[in-house]
């Protein structure tokens, strides 16, 4: 497994371990949810309506498959620095991808493309990993409480040889 590699299997196991397996009602997505995916994002990936059945059987595995193609990916959690990576991701799969790029565009100070653009990547990358991981937690938090919920549970970095155990 190579670093970028490494680097997903251990913020996506941090995430999908908080979020847990199979919930029927999860108060984040209005309706059942499987590690950290909901019917909207399951619809999405699959090119038509999901029902609570298919998010029961989803495999985990294949629920990080998702969850890399439609959510790390487009982040470009992959170029940013441990710490914001997983904090980034976190919220991502809760708020969604615009949400949590417009909320870190807006904390670096660049111009909001809704994308993970090269401006956005240098301009994280310029800043000190735990501080703006902690930006974004902070973020996260606020995100989370706009709508009533309790804030995110903090998150560890599953044990990977030569990665920060915490975010």
């Amino acid at each position: 497994m190579d670093a970028a590699d490494a680097r997903f299997a251990a913020c996506v196991a941090a995430v999908t371990a908080a979020r847990g397996a199979f919930r029927d009602h999860d108060p984040l997505f209005g309706g059942p949810s499987a590690h950290g995916i909901g019917l909207g994002l399951l619809s999405v990936w699959i090119g038509g309506p999901a029902d609570a059945a298919m998010l029961r059987g989803l495999e985990p595995e294949v629920a990080h498959n998702i969850l890399r193609a439609m959510v790390w990916a487009p982040l470009g959690a992959a170029k940013l620095p441990r710490g914001p990576d997983l904090a980034l991701f976190a919220y991502a799969i809760e708020a969604g991808t615009l949400q949590a790029i417009a909320d870190l565009q807006a904390e670096l100070g660049v111009p909001a493309s809704g994308a993970a653009d090269a401006a956005t990547i240098a301009a994280a990358r310029r800043r000190r990993p735990a501080e703006l991981a902690a930006r974004i937690r902070n973020a996260h938090a606020a995100w989370r409480a706009g709508r009533g919920l309790p804030a995110p549970p903090a998150r560890r970095r599953a044990s990977t040889p030569g990665l920060a155990r915490t975010a």
